[in-house]
């Protein structure tokens, strides 16, 4: 009896089958799969998201989509208090302070306490970006009596002693900014960056090293698990051939530390090391921290160009370990200075190269709104399947064995660890999404894989796949059948007036109801819902939240709308930042017919109200407090900040709901 039933087995094991391609292929039972997608321990072993321009606020509602994602770490704008309150994204990158920012449009120390509170609920890192190879600037023009730029008064009332030290020593503190204009080698780069004509800190100076530390100690007792440091290809270190100092010694390794008492874990960092550091080794930083390689994904998109996996295969990285790398598809400052931008579909194929390459460490733009608008988020492509099952893959074999190789249009990613395989294959050839393609995999166990973005199974029999593509030619195997449940949904947040709806699409799912109000009433989703607001308002608000579940993996969201009242007869504009209508700024309006610049509009109850009779559009633009715009019928630059165009069916609704402007 027992021969016949191992008889049997055997011969159901190795049925014959006929795929699409002519070949015939043996029937195997599915591998014993218990995985449960999850974020790695530590945060060097996952990916970072950019939460380019978003608030702490932001970053805190959209947690649970980003660990739904696959991102480990979500790294924010930069903490300290920014030149003009943090008015424009640039702004953040001439701060006034060695400080958390108490005016900052990314919101109060308070705010980052309860992002990094939640995050670490999660099981997420939250990464701060920080800035202190030198501080903010008059303007591009303006000039120190030697020639260095001009340190921005507004440092005094933040940063005293740095500001009075600045061109001498007053203080016995030494002088806290560089002025060897005329350095040579390394110092070129150290000693006098004047790019942008920003006053480079003197960072060998004692007093401004303890200024550092103190922001690093002050961020990391906010829960912040790590730092991304601005330009520090800019700052020397002590083994700098010309110019040296202990810098990283007295404050990110003492910072490195206080991290390890604190949380009993190591503290992750990079540096901003754009091309190489002239004069300098890499290794001279890589000591100290992980560095970015901006080289890396340039060399993949031949590929795509040309339909020829080869160079991915043979690109080549920053240095021979990945671990110490940090590589992008784009960069905030690419976006911000290129014309070209790539769909969101090819992001995602060269962000796949990234995610599966061992060792190496990612970090994925989330991109700004068109106008840069802070407060803004102008992308939610991070949430896409393209780009979380990359992550998702990265997650389950970051420390498994790595195998790169490719086959006619396909590059090919096999992960090996004890119990578990998969691969991740990217076609750059021509798709044909109804053909079976057969790649080579010399490392697989022949059995059952499924692709994690369409479910389809794809055997491997004699170390060759046999796999139908979608359109992208993205194909993620794993031996996990259950796809991770998907949802779309028209509009997130915001206030609405009248019978608001909200259309909602599900995707892979056995399970899926949304409730309202934190409420027990449960309502099926089937496909697509519409889902009208008004009738479930409490208190001025409606809370939406959706339950989304397949086989092990739950993904679950809360959304939240607030119904208004609309102001009198005008266009409403509700929920400005106070300081916008109390006298801190000068407020215009630039309208888009006739193009003019004007302050016809009025403020009640906290409402700006606008004329909107003869426009076909507008927007608000914010000045220095007391600035007069003299030529109104032309375009004035030295706006600080303006807000995305009001116009179509904005304009139509009645009102703007300009929260996180």
């Amino acid at each position: 009896m027992l021969k016949k039933l191992i008889c049997a087995l055997l011969c159901a094991a190795f049925l014959i089958t006929i795929c699409s391609c002519g070949k015939k292929l043996p029937e195997f039972d599915d591998f014993q799969d218990n995985y449960v997608d999850t974020l790695p321990e530590n945060a060097e072993d996952g990916l970072t998201l950019h939460a380019f321009n978003w608030t702490y606020k932001q970053i805190l509602s959209n947690l649970d989509s980003i660990k739904n994602a696959g991102f480990k770490n979500v790294l924010t704008m930069p903490v300290q208090q920014p030149k003009s309150d943090g008015a424009s994204w640039w702004a953040f990158y001439q701060p006034l302070a060695m400080k958390i920012g108490d005016k900052s449009s990314l919101g109060t120390k308070e705010e980052l306490i309860q992002l990094c509170d939640k995050a670490h609920e999660l099981g997420i890192c939250i990464l701060a970006d920080i800035v202190v190879n030198h501080l903010a600037t008059t303007d591009d023009e303006g000039k120190e009596p030697d020639g260095t730029p001009t340190v921005s008064p507004l440092v005094e009332a933040y940063e005293p002693v740095l500001y009075n030290n600045r061109n001498e020593d007053k203080d016995g503190v030494g002088i806290t900014f560089h002025h060897n204009i005329n350095a040579q080698g390394s110092g070129a780069d150290t000693q006098y960056y004047a790019y942008g004509n920003l006053p480079d800190l003197n960072t060998g100076n004692a007093y401004v090293q303890q200024r550092v530390l103190s922001l690093l100690k002050e961020c990391i007792d906010a829960g912040v698990d790590g730092f991304r440091f601005d330009a520090a290809k800019h700052i020397e270190t002590s083994s700098d051939p010309d110019y040296k100092s202990d810098f990283w010694e007295k404050t990110l390794i003492e910072a490195k530390k206080y991290y390890k008492e604190k949380t009993g874990k190591d503290l992750y960092a990079y540096g901003e090391i754009l091309g190489s550091p002239a004069g300098r080794d890499l290794s001279y930083y890589t000591q100290y921290m992980l560095i970015t390689d901006d080289g890396f994904t340039s060399q993949l998109k031949n590929a795509l160009a040309t339909k020829q996996p080869e160079p991915i295969l043979n690109a080549k990285l920053k240095t021979n370990d990945a671990t110490q790398l940090i590589a992008w598809v784009e960069s905030h400052d690419e976006y911000v200075s290129s014309n070209t931008h790539y769909s969101d579909v090819r992001v995602a194929k060269y962000w796949s190269v990234i995610a599966a390459k061992k060792g190496l460490g990612g970090l994925y733009l989330a991109r700004p709104t068109d106008e840069l608008t802070v407060g803004q988020i102008g992308s939610y492509a991070y949430e896409s399947e393209y780009v979380a099952v990359s992550n998702r893959f990265h997650n389950r074999f970051y420390d498994a064995q790595s195998y790169e190789s490719v086959d006619g249009t396909c590059y090919i990613n096999e992960k090996i660890k004890e119990g578990d395989e998969g691969a991740l294959i990217l076609n750059v050839g021509a798709v044909d999404t109804e053909a079976t393609v057969t790649v080579a995999v010399p490392h697989l166990e022949d059995g059952n894989y499924y692709d994690s973005l369409t479910g389809n199974k794809a055997v491997v029999s004699d170390h060759k796949a046999y796999i139908k593509f979608e359109a992208n030619g993205l194909a993620v195997l794993t031996r996990s059948k259950n796809l991770h449940p998907q949802l779309k949904i028209s509009d997130r947040d915001g206030s609405f007036t009248g019978d608001k709806q909200v259309t909602v699409s599900v995707k892979n799912t056995e399970t899926a109801y949304y409730t309202f109000n934190g409420g027990n009433d449960k309502t099926d989703i089937n496909g697509e819902a519409v889902i009208t607001l008004k009738d479930h308002v409490k208190d001025g608000v409606c809370s939406l939240e959706i339950y989304l579940k397949n086989g092990n993996n739950v993904y679950e969201r809360k959304f939240t709308y607030k119904q208004v009242e609309l102001t009198g007869d005008k266009f409403n504009v509700i929920n400005l930042a106070p300081e916008y209508l109390d006298g801190t700024y000068e407020l215009y309006i630039w309208s888009w017919s006739p193009g003019r610049w004007s302050k016809d509009y009025t403020v009640k109850d906290g409402v700006l109200l606008v004329d909107t009779t003869n426009m076909t559009g507008f927007l608000i633009g914010v000045f220095e407090k007391g600035y007069e715009i003299t030529n109104i019928n032309n375009w004035d630059n030295n706006v600080l900040k303006q807000s995305t165009d009001i116009k179509g069916e904005v304009l139509e609704s009645g009102f703007a709901d300009m929260a996180g402007f």
